[in-house]
């Protein structure tokens, strides 16, 4: 596993909105006040993650962290600038936060929160060097291997989405799915491995050998805080894992099943990429491009190829970048190939297990995400050390773009 360890400065991160403006780090954008509401804001922050940059700024303002929104979530060691939203604030309310590595790049009114919809995409601009990579990258390998994939990289989830230490979230997602709760909550408490140290290690090693949930609270580490919320719950009743599972926050549960459906499209692609090159067949889910040049995944947008005819038709747009092949994230309402459809007997499921009824709240009914992902503006800016930026669609993860591009996906 490569792991890339940058510093805040080495890896920029600026939102796309729909219309195609790029929230440029360090400048600021004036929006017309539009009435409503919401106050729409541009946050730029240094070190923080989304969560406690929106935290801190509410706290600044005196009014719940409820009423904050974005478009999406941006890592701590990052510059990030994101569109934000306040509810029942003032616009030169927000303007006025003061806070250190964090600013407001512009505020105005508008009449509704922001939510994922608002964002096409995200543009990098990354320095690879020997610190943060462990070697100094060429750039002309860099801009062949962009050359040759003709600006298009496979589009996996990246490691992060199944967890940075332990990377069992995928699998405490697949046994919420098949019904075993008690195996889930085991799971999530008490798997540990090599790259897990310290007390977390040894508290998880002894609730694994003893499984005695009081005791455990006296020895489980207070930086285990969703460790120890469960075992709160199966302390005073040991045998309701559903019910301690409940205890974590949704977005917490939610995060184990969307693990598991990103770890089922990443072995679909990985199935597809070593059968055949990304070519359209009969069968495949397509879309076309939107206005910002990436793939347009609404639910309309996703159609079937039904015939060799048809699959010739989608190639030719493949080729001049006008479409792309899409896969399903699975879920309950999931209309699934037969590759889709094995990949789920061999985890022991069925679409079905997306309708969770011990645990209603992580019920999922699926979704879109195309096979392969493109490079927009793909540019070198510096050689030494390299320094790239390139554009990417929401969702797509630049960790999976500098893999491909130094030939280590």
């Amino acid at each position: 596993m490569i792991l890339f360890e940058f510093k805040p400065d080495e890896f920029i991160v600026e939102e796309i909105l729909c219309d195609g403006t790029v929230l440029e780090a360090g400048k600021q954008l004036s929006r017309p006040n539009q009435g409503g509401k919401f106050a729409h804001f541009v946050l730029e922050k240094r070190g923080w993650n989304t969560a406690q940059a929106l935290e801190a700024i509410a706290r600044a303002m005196g009014i719940s962290r409820t009423r904050m929104d974005c478009a999406g979530t941006k890592d701590r060691n990052a510059v990030t600038v994101q569109l934000c939203s306040a509810f029942a604030v003032p616009p030169e309310r927000v303007s006025s936060v003061k806070l250190k590595d964090l600013s407001i790049n512009g505020v105005w009114s508008a009449g509704d929160k922001v939510r994922m919809g608002f964002l096409a995409g995200n543009r990098f601009t990354i320095t690879l060097n020997e610190g943060n990579y462990g070697e100094k990258p060429e750039a002309n390998r860099v801009e062949e291997r962009a050359r040759k994939s003709n600006l298009l990289f496979p589009n996996y989830f990246g490691d992060q989405r199944f967890g940075s230490l332990r990377a069992n979230t995928a699998e405490v997602g697949r046994l919420i799915l098949q019904g075993k709760t008690e195996e889930a909550a085991m799971n999530f408490l008490a798997f540990t491995d090599e790259r897990e140290h310290g007390a977390g290690r040894e508290a998880r090693e002894r609730l694994a050998e003893e499984k005695d949930f009081t005791a455990a609270l006296k020895y489980f580490p207070p930086f285990l805080k969703y460790e120890r919320t469960v075992l709160y719950q199966l302390a005073q009743h040991p045998r309701d894992f559903v019910g301690g599972l409940r205890r974590l926050p949704r977005h917490t549960l939610l995060m184990f099943v969307h693990a598991f459906q990103s770890r089922l499209f990443n072995d679909l692609l990985t199935t597809r990429l070593k059968n055949e090159p990304l070519e359209a067949r009969t069968g495949d889910l397509w879309c076309e491009c939107d206005a910002t040049g990436f793939p347009d995944l609404k639910e309309k947008g996703v159609k079937p190829i039904a015939s060799q005819v048809e699959a010739a038709n989608v190639q030719k747009q493949l080729e001049e970048g006008k479409a792309f092949l899409a896969a399903n994230i699975v879920g309950s309402e999931s209309d699934l190939t037969q590759d889709e459809t094995r990949l789920l007997e061999e985890n022991g499921l069925s679409k079905e297990s997306f309708k969770v009824k011990s645990i209603p709240e992580v019920t999922s009914k699926g979704g879109f995400r195309t096979l392969s992902a493109p490079l927009k503006g793909f540019k070198v800016l510096e050689e030494k050390p390299l320094k790239l930026r390139f554009a990417l669609p929401s969702g797509a993860y630049a960790t999976v773009a500098l893999k491909h591009l130094l030939g280590r996906l």
